[in-house]
Parts: structure tokens; sequence; C-alpha cells
């Protein structure tokens, strides 16, 4: 059996490759570093390195790397291949449609059905990348492609990073991981069995439980954590108050869970408290900058801070430390993070309080509440600690000046 792999970055050779491979797949990864293409097929495989006590390494065979430059050759794989998944970032999906549409088109004229797995930081990542291939099609190319194609959702969780050894690129992955596949979408005639995936009926409680809490506890730690004055995410987490101020967003965010899945309060603190324990791991040491990074897009109205905060203000619960973690991302700046640049612009050009209404669109009264953390943090970082203390009761949520 072979797959085909859109993307051999970190979690491309640290994690989907290491389960497609242990699954009896050979890889074939597509991609545009050139630097990893020659490595990957000069040594015909790849070291990946585990952060446990041991450092373990171990070794990735049968693996050859094409450039997505090369389209004939790529499409000739996916013509050839049992299996497709990708990690190449949700905003790419759109850049190897094209490529797709070719392939499956002619996976049509021999009936060659085939599973689609998107594996991107985002909700429905396989929905995006199936609309975008649907965009460039005619109404009879499209009929051909759902004919054979299966678009299945899933939802990812892995740390994964690299280091450079012996002039190799070495993909180093935390012990954890958790790959679901909605198993509803999956070609029911297909003849491989993924190892060690979770298999499940119904993915939004999984993709949302991804997002509000991995998700948004990672990214909590960065812009508060920034705003603090810590480079990394684990000396975040060392912090007590600001670890302190976090565990109250997931808290909050629990809540949303428990009135709208049958997940129990036990089952959600484990999962916050080891969530926090892996992204704490002091073999690691990730950048609040690279977490942190694209604010305007993390900021965005259904994505992992806003998310979770507005389905908790739809149902009346309480979120005022959500607003908080918001409003201390509406303060994060980085020179060199376009988004992070631009999204200071707005917020001199238009106030605090549009800045907040256009980015997240969230309705008036809620941006005048993150206005008002805002406004009262940038004034006064100790306001962090004594929101810590004192709650909803901490900011005035009173229109602030532009």
């Amino acid at each position: 059996m072979k797959a085909v792999h859109f993307g051999a970055g970190n979690i491309g050779r640290g994690f989907i490759g290491q389960v497609l491979r242990n699954s009896g797949f050979s890889l074939v990864f597509v991609d545009t570093n050139q630097e990893v293409i020659d490595q990957i097929n000069l040594d015909q495989g790849y070291f990946i390195e585990v952060l446990d006590e041991m450092q373990t390494q171990f070794w990735i065979d049968q693996v050859s790397a094409i450039n997505s430059n090369d389209t004939e050759k790529v499409i000739d794989e996916l013509i050839d291949c049992d299996l497709i998944t990708t990690s190449v970032g949700a905003g790419n999906l759109k850049y190897i449609a094209p490529v797709l549409k070719s392939a499956m088109l002619k996976r049509y004229s021999d009936g060659n059905k085939i599973n689609v797995l998107a594996n991107e930081n985002v909700i429905n990542a396989s929905d995006i990348l199936r609309d975008a291939i649907k965009r460039l099609c005619s109404d009879k190319e499209w009929e051909e492609i759902t004919s054979i194609a299966y678009f299945v959702n899933t939802a990812i969780d892995r740390q994964a990073l690299s280091k450079f050894e012996n002039d190799r690129s070495i993909a180093v992955v935390e012990p954890y991981y958790e790959w679901v596949i909605d198993q509803t979408a999956l070609n029911p005639n297909q003849k491989f069995q993924l190892m060690n995936v979770t298999l499940v009926q119904e993915m939004k409680p999984f993709i949302e439980r991804k997002l509000f809490i991995v998700n948004a506890e990672h990214a909590a730690f960065a812009y508060l954590g920034r705003l603090l004055g810590f480079s990394t995410i684990q000396e975040a987490i060392r912090d007590q108050e600001c670890c302190s101020i976090v565990r109250k967003f997931l808290d909050e965010n629990k809540q949303y869970f428990l009135k709208s899945y049958p997940m129990s309060e036990s089952e959600l603190t484990h999962f916050i408290d080891k969530t926090i324990e892996r992204h704490g791991n002091p073999a690691i040491s990730d950048d609040v900058a690279r977490v942190g990074r694209s604010p305007i897009r993390k900021l965005e109205r259904y994505d992992r801070l806003v998310g979770p905060v507005m389905a908790l203000e739809e149902r009346g619960l309480a979120n005022s430390f959500g607003k908080f973690i918001i409003a201390a991302a509406y303060l994060y700046e980085n020179e060199e993070d376009v988004e992070a640049v631009q999204m200071q612009k707005m917020i001199q050009e238009m106030g605090i309080q549009d800045a907040i209404c256009h980015i997240s669109k969230v309705p008036p009264l809620v941006a005048q509440e993150i206005a008002g953390a805002y406004v009262q943090v940038k004034e006064n970082l100790n306001q962090v600690f004594s929101f810590l203390e004192g709650g909803d009761e901490t900011y005035d949520t009173r229109s602030p000046k532009k």
C-alpha cells in the first residue's frame, strides 16, 4: 500500500508519516522544500526523535519525496496510491487543489476510489479542500470526482518541532498524539486499517475539544506570556499566576462541553491537566512568537479564543476570563509578524472596540467588555493579576476612548 502526503514538515514527517508507516504504507511526500526532499530521497527515509526521558530516535523507511512543482510526477503518484493525506497549513490547501483535481479525474476513468484526509489546524479541513477543488470543476467534472473521492474530516493533536543534526532535519515530537477520523465519511470498502487512530461517528465534539481546549490553551499562554515578558510557553506555564489565569479560562470553556455533550467533568478536567502538562514539557522550548503568530486569524469569530467565549455567551455562561485572554491577544505586538503589525495598525486607526468588532465579529456589547479589559491592562500591567483575584468585577466595561 502507498500513501501520498502533501507536506513534509514536522507534522507530516513526525506524526502523519509515522502513523501511516506503522500502518503498513510506503510514503511519498510532496513538498516545496527542496533540501528536505533531497534529504529524504538520498536517505530513503528519515529520523524522528521523541521527547521522552531517553530522547528515543527511530527510523522511518520506505519513503520518497517529490517537489510539488513537478506536477506530472505528483499526478502519477496520486493516480497510483491508496490514500491521500495533507498537513500543509489550511491556507495552502487551495494551492494543492488543482493537482488533486487533475489526478482524481484520471482516477475516475479507472473507477479507482480514494480517501482524502486533510489534517490541518482548522475545523473540517477536508471540507475546505473539497470546496477548493469543487470551485475548479465543471458540474460534470465534480460529479465524476465525488463518485470516487471520499473527503474525510479529522482532528489531530501532537506537538512537533524540528532540529538539525549531522546536516539532517529531524522531526522532534512529544510522545502523545491523537488522530481522530470521521468513520462515517470513509470509503466503506477500503482495504486498509490505520493503526492507533480514533474512529468516531461524530466529529464535532472532538474538533471543538481540540480547538476550545488544546489550541485555546496554547494561544492563551502565548499571548498572556508575551504580555508578562516570557519568551517561551514553558516559562509561562511555570509561572503560577499566569497558569492560574489560563486554567480559569479553560474551566470556563469546560462548562460549554458539559452543557453540550455527554462528557464528564472528571474526564474534561483530566484532559485540561494533561494538555497543560504536555505543553509544559521541560524538554520543549516553544517560542511564544511561534505559537502566537498570525493573531488576526486566531482572533476570528469561530477560532480558538473567540469561538468558546461566544459559545458560552450564547448560553448565558460565565466567560470573563475568556474575554480577558482575548484582550491580551489584542495587546500582542511583534514587528516580525505581518498580522500582528496589521492588527496594531487597525487598532490605532479604528480604535480598539471597532477593531475587535471588525476582526472578531462579536456583538458591540461583547466588544465593549473586551475593550474595557484591553484598556485597563494596557494602562496598568498589574491589572493582569488583580483580574486573577477579582474575576469579572476587575475591569471597567464602559466604552474606552479611541
